[in-house]
C-alpha cells in the first residue's frame, strides 16, 4: 500500500511540506497518523490546502488532542467554536518570539493556522527549533541548566503593548488581574521523541527561579541570543490556503509585522493534550498581541 502523504523536508533541522494530501473525502486514520509522524520529525509542517473545510481543520486538530475555545478572540461560530479568527483588521498581532500560551500550567501541544486573506507582500512567519538549539549548547551549559525553571508571565508582553499604545490601560489592568503566570523547567523532554528541548521565549519569560536577578538576566540573554541563530530557523512565505502545523512543545514562532495597511486573516486551532478529556473544554484568553501567526 502506498503512503497516504508525501513529505519533503524544507530545512535540515526544521520544516517540511506535504506534497499530496487528499481532501476529497474524510481524512483517514492512516493519513492523520502520517501527518503526526511528519510533524514529530520536522516540528513544523506546511500543508497546501486551499480547499480545507472547517470540519477538516477540526478533524486534524482533534487527532492531536482537545481543540481550545478562546474566550477573547472571535471564532467561526456554532459548530466551529474551536477555530479562532485572527485578523489584523481587528488589531491582532504577534510580532515577537513565543510559545503559544506558555504562561498556562499546561500550554497547547500543537497549533495549526490556515491562511485565508494575505497581504500582497510580507506577513511571513518564522519558527525556531528549540530542540536543535538545545542540542548545540555546550555540555557545561546543559549541566548548568539541568533542574532550573523559569517564570512565564502573560503580563510581560502586556506591559510592552501598553508602552507602545497597542492596548488600553483598562485592558492592561484587566489582564494583569488574571495573574496568568506559571513556572516551567528551562529544559523539557519531548513526550514523544524523548529529545530535550529549551522551553523559553523573550516574550513571556521574566526570570529564572532561584537565581539572583543579574545572573538570571545574563543566562537568559545568552540563551535568547543562542536560539536566534539562523541555522535553527524556518521561514514560511504564505500562499492563500496554506496551513502550517507546528509543535508548540519544541518550537517558538514570530509573525513578521511588515504588511500594514493591508489585511491578514488566519483561522487558527490550538490543541491541548488529552489529559483534559472527560471535563469541560478549557477556555483560555491570551493577550490581543500574543497569538496571531
Amino acid at each position: 500500500m502506498s503512503p497516504p502523504i508525501s513529505v519533503r523536508a524544507l530545512g535540515p533541522r526544521i520544516g517540511a511540506e506535504v506534497l499530496q494530501l487528499d481532501l476529497s473525502g474524510r481524512l483517514s486514520a492512516q493519513t492523520l497518523e502520517a501527518l503526526e509522524a511528519a510533524l514529530v520529525r520536522h516540528e513544523a509542517l506546511v500543508l497546501h490546502v486551499p480547499e480545507l473545510s472547517p470540519d477538516q481543520h477540526l478533524a486534524i486538530a482533534r487527532h492531536f488532542g482537545e481543540p481550545e475555545v478562546h474566550t477573547f478572540y472571535p471564532n467561526l461560530g456554532k459548530g466551529h467554536e474551536q477555530i479562532t479568527v485572527i485578523d489584523s483588521k481587528l488589531g491582532d498581532r504577534a510580532d515577537m518570539w513565543h510559545h503559544d500560551e506558555s504562561f498556562l500550567p499546561s500550554p497547547p501541544v500543537v497549533t495549526m493556522t490556515h491562511a485565508r486573506i494575505l497581504p500582497p507582500l510580507g506577513g511571513d512567519t518564522c519558527w525556531i527549533s528549540m530542540t536543535s538549539a538545545y542540542d548545540a549548547l555546550s555540555a557545561r551549559m546543559k549541566q548548568y541548566l539541568d533542574g532550573l525553571s523559569a517564570w512565564h508571565d502573560m503580563n510581560a508582553p502586556m506591559t510592552a503593548a501598553l508602552q507602545h499604545g497597542v492596548v488600553t490601560h483598562e485592558r492592561y489592568v484587566e489582564v494583569v488581574a488574571q495573574n496568568r503566570r506559571h513556572l516551567h523547567p528551562l529544559v523539557r523532554v519531548h513526550p514523544v521523541t524523548g529529545r530535550r528541548t529549551l522551553y523559553l521565549s523573550p516574550t513571556y519569560v521574566t526570570h529564572i527561579d532561584g537565581l539572583a536577578p543579574a545572573e538570571s538576566r545574563a543566562i537568559l540573554d545568552y540563551l535568547f541570543g543562542h536560539c536566534m541563530q539562523v541555522e535553527y530557523l524556518f521561514k514560511h512565505r504564505w500562499t492563500v490556503g496554506d496551513m502550517v502545523v507546528w509543535d508548540n512543545r519544541s518550537v517558538i514562532h514570530n509573525a513578521i509585522l511588515d504588511y500594514a495597511p493591508h489585511q491578514r486573516r488566519m483561522h487558527r486551532a490550538s490543541v491541548f493534550a488529552r489529559q483534559h478529556q472527560g471535563g469541560a473544554t478549557p477556555q483560555h484568553e491570551e493577550s490581543a498581541c500574543a497569538t496571531t501567526i
